[in-house]
Formats: C-alpha cells, structure tokens, sequence
C-alpha cells in the first residue's frame, strides 16, 4: 500500500513525518484502507479501541454522551491528515469518545497491535505520537479555558482567526469546513446563540454568506489573537502585524 497523492513528501500526515520508506511501508502493509458512508460510527463511546484512524479523504468527529441526559459534546473534528484514538490506544480501558464519519470518508486504520510494536522498533515514530497526544493536550486545554473565560463572539473569532490562517493570511475568503450546527456544538453553544453570534461578526468587518467567511481585510480577525495563533501568523511581529494586540 502506498499513501494517496495527496498526501506528498513535503506534506506527510504528522503520524507518519521523517519517518523512513522501510519503517513507512512495514505500517501501511498492515494497515487497512475503507470507505466509509456518512454517519458512520467506527468506534463507540465505551468500546474497546483496536487501531489509529488516519482520515484520508472526507472528515471525522469524535465526541461524548452525557450518560443521563444524553447530551452530545463535540471533542474535535477532523480533516485529511488528521488521526485519532492515539492516547486511547495507550491508556488501555474502554474508549471515553465515540468516532463517527460526518462525511463519505476514506479512513486508513492502523492496528493497535502494529502500532504498540513499531513505537518500540522506530524511535522517530514513537516521537510522532507524542507530538500528536501533546497537541491534542494542547488544544483540549484552548478548547476548555474557551468555553470557560471567552464570551461567544470571542470563541467563534477564534475559530474564524484559526480557518483564516490555514487558508493563508492573504485571503479574504474561506469556507467553513463543518455545517454549522457541528462548529456550534463543538464551541460549547446552541445553534441559535451560534447564529446570534455571526451577525454580530459583521460589525467587525467579517461577513457570513452561507458556509463562506468574507473579510473586509486581513486584519479584521487580529484582536482575537493570542500567542498560539501569534506562532503561526506569517506577520506577526512584523510591520504589517500594527493591528495586533500582540505585537
């Protein structure tokens, strides 16, 4: 098995990075490729997990049941390239999120097995995961201080500065990657607190026109900055960043 096309040298799934074309090829021959319909629960809130899901095409979430009422939490949601069920593997038990597709997806899943015995045959691979599992540390603590300390129109800036940055600094339009219902859930609101939200985005330059964010200029997202999104902002701390509160 070799990865698709669109995942290239330059730009490798984080679980698989600087590793080697032996020590890649001898995890993907014993991983598996499938095609999932959306909708589809791969593994179950309380299950007991059995391998890494890569997302290849399509998008996954994962998230929890509040066993007396029921509630669903959105815990994150996930695009190509991204994996989960990492620390789950290791933590041993039964597995505290459920996976569902929330797209037609084509899911690469390596198994446990392979995984716990590449980690002590490959030193850089062992590296990868506990790059992943400190990373998802890091943004479940984002996601926590968020829904705790930030008002809502500074969580849905957040979210909005994040997507903005991934579509490039210089572009004034991008699209939301989730339907909305999802992106309010996983912020911590109701759809209609969600809604409420946007429309008080457009007095600050940002526009909602269905699934696509129109800004009236770069800077229009840069007073929701704070130092993790700083680290990744092509400008910060240069001239053009003198509408940052960073800076």
């Amino acid at each position: 098995m070799r990865l698709p096309c669109n995942f290239n040298e330059q730009k490798k799934p984080q679980l698989f990075e600087k590793l080697s074309e032996p020590s890649l090829e001898k995890l993907l021959q014993h991983s598996v490729m499938q095609d999932y319909e959306s909708g589809r629960i791969l593994v179950q809130q309380g299950d007991s997990p059995e391998c890494i899901f890569l997302v290849i095409e399509g998008a996954l979430r994962t998230f929890r049941i509040e066993a007396e009422e029921g509630h669903e939490a959105t815990i994150r949601m996930l695009q190509p390239g991204d994996t989960c069920m990492e620390a789950v593997l290791f933590m041993g038990g039964p597995s505290p999120i459920t996976v569902q597709t929330i797209q037609t997806s084509k899911v690469l899943q390596v198994p446990e097995r392979i995984v716990k015995k590449h980690v002590t045959e490959d030193p850089q691979f062992a590296v990868n995961l506990l790059r992943i599992v400190t990373r998802h540390y890091k943004n479940a603590m984002i996601q926590i201080d968020s829904m705790n300390i930030k008002s809502p129109i500074q969580r849905v800036g957040y979210y909005f500065l994040l997507k903005h940055l991934d579509a490039g600094h210089d572009n004034m339009e991008f699209e939301l990657p989730f339907q909305k219902q999802m992106i309010a859930n996983y912020l911590g609101m109701t759809p209609e607190t969600f809604s409420r939200t946007l429309k008080q985005m457009k007095s600050l330059g940002v526009e909602v026109d269905g699934e696509k964010i129109k800004m009236r200029d770069a800077f229009s997202l840069c007073h929701f900055c704070d130092s993790d999104t700083a680290a990744i902002c092509p400008l910060h701390n240069k001239e053009h960043c003198k509408d940052c509160l960073l800076h």
